[in-house]
């Protein structure tokens, strides 16, 4: 591992904000485009997989990485959270007053949630939050954490999107893992650090953690620094995961990548 480390650094002349890896696409082939924006690649990947039965459910492995000499993190306009990402989205279109952290809080909590007299902020409920492994009831103990964090998403590879699609990444609920309601103070622990300089204390939750990270870096098609990607594999190794637990199948991944693409109207 150290000794590809140090190849890597070689052939980009020694900077390692000079070349990055993403998550192999295909178990049979690299990514065709460096950093493509999420449509381009869910555009991509239905083409080729145009016929259902096409799909082999196989496993894809999310510890094979394809790397890229190209710059990483390479933006000319320093990361704003409201310019680039904007806040919660209320859908007009969903008949509710609900925006996406009430709609996370609704979706995560064991019981049926209570609401401020305004009807739309959720105040009570029963969370369980992975990270410390705690259940908490009050909603202002809750935070609704961007599993790959907004600012590491937009230096690894968002800050070449539109600003529909970094509002579609900032809001996605296409799965149950993007988003995730977890107790404050352990989140502002987290902030927009990579597996790198953040795991969280809860030790059972460590595998499924390093897996949610990559498959969000899978679906969106965005890169890993070097240290970030060598900090993964050493976690993986050093927690024991199995292969089984750091896989995603193509079907999986190919019905994310329709939702981003049958969601891009989202924000207007």
């Amino acid at each position: 591992m150290k000794t590809l480390f140090l190849m890597m650094l070689l052939l980009a002349g020694g900077n390692a904000r000079a070349q990055y890896f993403m998550v192999q696409e295909s178990a049979k082939s690299p990514p065709k485009k460096a950093l493509m924006t999420p449509l381009d690649v869910a555009e991509e990947f239905l083409e080729n997989n145009s016929e259902t039965n096409s799909l082999t459910n196989s496993a894809l492995s999310l510890l094979r990485f394809s790397f890229f000499k190209d710059k990483y993190a390479d933006y000319n306009e320093r990361y704003n959270r409201a310019k680039h990402f904007g806040s919660w989205l209320r859908d007009h279109n969903d008949g509710t007053c609900y925006n996406t952290r009430a709609k996370v809080l609704i979706r995560d909590s064991a019981v049926e949630v209570s609401f401020a007299s305004n009807g739309c902020t959720v105040t009570e409920g029963h969370w369980a939050d992975p990270y410390s492994n705690r259940d908490y009831t009050r909603a202002s103990d809750i935070q609704i954490d961007h599993f790959v964090p907004l600012k590491n998403a937009y230096i690894s590879g968002a800050y070449k999107w539109n600003w529909q699609r970094r509002c579609l990444y900032a809001n996605y609920m296409g799965n149950e893992f993007h988003l995730l309601p977890v107790y404050g103070p352990e989140n502002s622990s987290k902030s927009d650090k990579t597996p790198e300089g953040y795991m969280p204390p809860n030790r059972s939750y460590q595998c499924q953690y390093l897996a949610q990270w990559l498959k969000v870096k899978l679906i969106w098609s965005l890169g890993l620094s070097v240290s970030e990607k060598e900090a993964v594999e050493e976690l993986a190794q050093a927690h024991h995961c199995t292969a089984a637990e750091l896989s995603y199948s193509e079907t999986d991944l190919a019905a994310q990548r329709r939702f981003i693409a049958n969601n891009m109207t989202l924000c207007q």
